[in-house]
């Protein structure tokens, strides 16, 4: 099985589809390219789904590699190892992780599930622009090389001193930057229409798998938050290329102005799809389909609302946050809501799980990918038990009013947080969460994906070193921030405020042993889709998985 071969459909002869038998071709008729010109052109929508999977587990190892190299330089926090020259190429490799964390590897690894695996839950032959799908992906492709080639040129997204990183090539990173989000934001308008056009006669929206309606929010989302990023690099951009850049394109602004894209609760937004990945998995796990799929849909619903993040645009912040009439987003009721508001949701949607497995009535089918929406599930309630922490003393701030003394241990605790690697702790912990359910959801529908299953071995061998890993990420920089060690690495000014600072190099040293840890599952799992890959199809494959 290579990455353009799939099983002949007699009904896929849809435009733009390149899936229909082509086996013997008379001398008058078209046939299609094949190996890289095949990939290039390529329409189907099987195809497209590989290329983004196997594109974006590469660019997840490389992000994770990059958190490895800051977890080095972290373990020795007041004297480093040197693996940094200066404090401006640290922050290019902290925006660096981030964007391809999140932007390379997690969206681009759900577009790539969903544009594979949804045309055939729904029924359809392909999706509803096969052509738009594959400009996408391409559009994406460019701008992720490029955007990674850029911020090693001494680029990035801006610099913290002057001349300290190049001025083209920071300009690149921004244009780059910019190209990932056109391409995930086509690639997010084909899936949404595909889910709204592409259904049979008599399903309603209420009737679609759980990964399609979970995929029909997220996209939703999205579609609504890629334009406010785009906006904000264009701003940027232009400032840049104006004679002197005046704010918006100078110094760290260009990070500032998309820093809300990695933090709460827009971070969030990037892990919905997980939402209905561990819905089919779970309960095909229990032998089971899923029960009370109102409640469950509602519940996604209402997560993607408090996900959207766009407007946590921490860049206008007031100058002088002392200032009687400062405006600080992250101190603002609004911010504050969402961030005690998705607890509950959350708690409901593992209600749900719940009933469902007491609704099945037998223990489940410990498989890997179970096992990998478990862990999964843990994390992203990591995340928004940090995220409530996050939020804790602004949201109790009556009680400081009411009594000080009493309270006075617990608000010293929370003061800091904000500013925190606990903030990092709580992405790790959603992205790495979103991460581990699309594994998960890759080893689910593998045979109708990649043509065969996962080799079971390599499946279960993976399952301890990304599970274990991420957790010690997530809750080594969760624990971390309360001893004040700042979200920021690069901020050297800080440093004198952390508390035992031997304690948490040593956290520091825990965490780096998870980077290596997940790394070492993802190549796994990557080693695992090559060789389903490199066999050939069985014959009956593309017709197991869908669920």
């Amino acid at each position: 099985m290579t990455l353009t071969e799939t099983r002949p459909e007699p009904d896929a002869v849809t435009a733009g589809d390149d899936s229909g038998p082509m086996a013997q071709s008379s001398p008058g008729q078209w046939t299609p390219p094949t190996g890289l010109a095949g990939i290039l052109s390529t329409g189907d929508h099987r195809v497209i789904g590989r290329l983004y999977v196997s594109f974006a587990l590469l660019l997840s190892g490389l992000a994770l590699a990059l958190g490895a190299l800051i977890g080095i330089e972290q373990a020795d926090i007041d004297g480093g190892f040197g693996i940094f020259g200066q404090a401006n190429e640290l922050f290019q490799v902290f925006g660096l992780y981030r964007t391809t964390l999140i932007l390379c590897g997690l969206v681009p690894l759900f577009l790539g599930l969903a544009t594979a695996v949804i045309p055939r839950q729904l029924g359809a032959s392909s999706v509803a622009f096969p052509r738009a799908a594959a400009a996408a992906f391409w559009t994406w492709l460019v701008g992720a090389i490029a955007h990674i080639a850029a911020t090693f040129s001494y680029g990035g997204l801006g610099s913290l001193q002057a001349g300290a990183a190049r001025e083209q090539s920071v300009e690149l990173t921004v244009l780059s930057l910019g190209m990932i989000g056109l391409g995930l934001l086509a690639g997010a308008g084909v899936i949404f229409a595909t889910i709204v056009t592409q259904r049979p006669m008599g399903m309603d929206m209420l009737q679609v798998p759980a990964f399609a309606w979970s995929m029909l929010v997220a996209t939703g989302v999205w579609l609504f938050s890629l334009p406010v990023l785009l906006a904000n690099l264009v701003i940027s951009w232009v400032d840049m290329r104006g004679a002197n850049a005046l704010r918006f394109g100078g110094g760290d602004a260009p990070f500032e102005q998309v820093a809300w894209a990695f933090d709460a609760p827009q971070v969030y937004a990037w892990t919905i799809p997980m939402l209905g990945i561990v819905a089919e998995v779970f309960t095909a796990a229990h032998r089971s389909r899923p029960r009370m799929f109102e409640p469950m849909a509602f519940v996604v619903g209402v997560f993607g609302f408090f996900s959207f993040g766009a407007w946590v645009q921490s860049f206008f912040d007031s100058a002088d946050p002392s200032a009687s009439d400062a405006h600080i987003v992250t101190n603002e009721v609004v911010f504050t809501a969402f961030g005690l508001a998705i607890a509950p949701v959350v708690l409901a949607y593992g209600g749900w799980l719940a009933f469902n497995a007491f609704s099945a009535g037998q223990r489940p089918q410990i498989t890997p990918q179970f096992a990998l929406v478990t862990v999964s599930g843990a994390l992203l309630t990591g995340a928004v038990v940090a995220g409530v922490l996050r939020v804790a003393e602004p949201a109790l701030g009556v009680l400081r009013e009411f009594d000080a003394d009493v309270w006075r241990g617990f608000f010293d605790a929370m003061d800091d947080l904000e500013g925190s690697s606990l903030v990092t702790g709580m992405m790790n912990f959603a992205v790495l969460g979103g991460l581990l359910a699309a594994v998960g959801g890759l080893q689910h529908w593998a045979p109708g994906l990649l043509g065969r299953p996962l080799n079971m071995p390599l499946s279960y061998l993976s399952v301890l070193p990304l599970a274990g890993g991420a957790i010690l990420i997530g809750f080594t920089d969760v624990l971390g921030g309360f001893f004040d060690q700042p979200a920021r690495p690069y901020l050297t000014s800080r440093i004198v405020d952390i508390d035992s600072l031997g304690f948490v190099e040593a956290l520091n040293v825990i965490g780096l042993v998870g980077y290596v840890a997940v790394l070492g599952g993802l190549a796994l799992v990557a080693l695992n889709v090559a060789r389903s890959l490199a066999l050939p199809a069985e014959a009956e494959a593309d017709r197991g998985g869908e669920g």
